[in-house]
């Protein structure tokens, strides 16, 4: 009976461990679910190809902090960035929040990103990093990232 319980307490704790957190998530809940319907909309563009639909989630002088590169602004040169090499299909993208906190028209967003590729119709092994976005709200009313930082961690095992 012991064993059966020091067996079940270990189960439990390695779940407990390995659980993501609980999103912080502060502000008022249409600009919450206006922000994660963007961060949405960036990742299904992204797995569509659609660099042109994945660019418009930022703004017009959007600046994006890529891991190991330097400061790329406006739209011309993140439809560059984003642009997918030949034969590049994104199968998985997503971003889950650990924490996103709406200030009147600016919002912070910080958490972990994941995703796989196939090259040529290969799978090549999946990524994943955390990241940082600083969204604001345009004149129009819709929220889109002025600044996004992103780097990679390890692969998992």
């Amino acid at each position: 009976m012991r064993l059966a319980f020091l067996i079940a307490l270990s189960v439990l704790c390695c779940e407990f461990v390995n659980a993501q957190p609980t999103p912080v998530l502060e502000g008022p809940e249409e600009d919450i679910e206006a922000i994660l319907d963007q961060s949405r909309a960036l990742s299904q563009a992204y797995m569509a190809g659609d660099i042109e639909a994945l660019v418009a989630v930022y703004a017009e002088d959007g600046i994006a902090a890529p891991d190991g590169s330097e400061f790329i602004r406006g739209h011309d040169a993140l439809f560059e960035l984003w642009s997918l090499p030949e034969g590049r299909v994104v199968t998985h993208h997503q971003a889950t929040p650990v924490e996103l906190k709406v200030h009147g028209d600016f919002a912070y967003d910080w958490g972990y990103y994941e995703g796989a590729v196939t090259q040529d119709g290969e799978a090549r092994p999946p990524f994943r990093g955390k990241y940082l976005v600083v969204w604001q709200r345009d004149p129009d009313g819709v929220w889109r990232i002025v600044h996004d930082m992103w780097n990679s961690l390890p692969a998992e095992d």
